[in-house]
């Protein structure tokens, strides 16, 4: 199990999200309030990208996932998302640390898994 992801790239600040402690955090919301048809705790990632400061020239973020693969967001995409961290309760163990939903629910039947690094780019 995986259980950070790092922020990292064209940023003053490279993080790494614990998604296991986000459970305490007061910003944490129900997903379904905010995209219908899904189920899950999650929390806005805007506020921990900003913390980065990414450089004025970042247009978009590469989600590397555990497998290898790169999924390309645009950064304004990618400010408005969720990271859903927890279901019925429980830490996501298939797919996590967390899922990348978008907020426009465009991919909430398939929300960004395994997400081991963001990237800014």
């Amino acid at each position: 199990m995986h259980d950070i992801i790092q922020v990292t790239g064209n940023v003053k600040f490279k993080i790494t999200l614990d998604p296991t402690i986000w459970i305490f955090d007061d910003r944490r919301f129900e997903l379904a309030d905010r995209i219908s048809e899904t189920n899950g705790l999650a929390i806005e990632i805007e506020p921990f990208i900003h913390y980065t400061e990414p450089a004025e020239d970042t247009t978009h973020a590469v989600c590397h996932l555990h497998d290898g693969e790169k999924i390309h967001v645009p950064l304004a995409t990618l400010l408005s998302s969720y990271l859903c961290f927890a279901i019925d309760g429980k830490p996501i163990k298939e797919g996590g640390p967390a899922l990348l939903y978008f907020a426009d629910g465009s991919n909430k039947d398939n929300p960004i898994k395994a997400i081991r690094e963001i990237e800014m780019v």
